[in-house]
């Protein structure tokens, strides 16, 4: 069973990015002519302005930067206290998401991450969502 979170906010874009996440794919958009990956995604590069790229898949490590614990709820979905990583990608872009199977005792700087997924639902359907645990 899907645990509750909030709904997806959809465009062109993000519902690209689900319908990869459906396969458990974790594709970012990567510029055609620099080469950059770019999240969230969108219709230009933030490096060069170029509107032309693809869908390249990232290799789902990174590293811990930094976190932070709510103390009050702010979507029903997430009771207090609820936690958010953000996770430098090896590629490079920062992804902010849940840890999974880390306490929050367990967070410290430069830990090794790596993707996971968790089932997920809303009024758009079903969803495999990209979250991080510790590596190993």
């Amino acid at each position: 069973m899907a645990t509750q979170r909030p709904p997806r906010v959809m465009d062109p874009y993000a519902e690209r990015f689900w319908e990869f996440t459906g396969q458990r794919e974790l594709r970012l958009q990567r510029c055609t002519e620099c080469d950059r990956f770019r999240w969230p995604p969108g219709p230009i590069c933030d490096s060069c302005l170029s509107e032309d790229y693809d869908w390249s898949e990232v290799s789902g490590r990174g590293t811990l930067l930094t976190w932070v614990t709510y103390r009050r709820p702010y979507f029903p979905e997430y009771p207090a206290p609820h936690t958010v990583i953000m996770v430098e990608l090896d590629e490079g872009p920062l992804f902010v998401t849940q840890p999974h199977e880390l306490e929050t005792g367990g967070l410290r700087d430069g830990l090794a991450m790596e993707l996971d997924w968790l089932d997920g639902e809303d009024q758009y359907g079903e969803y495999q969502l990209p979250v991080f645990r510790p590596a190993g």
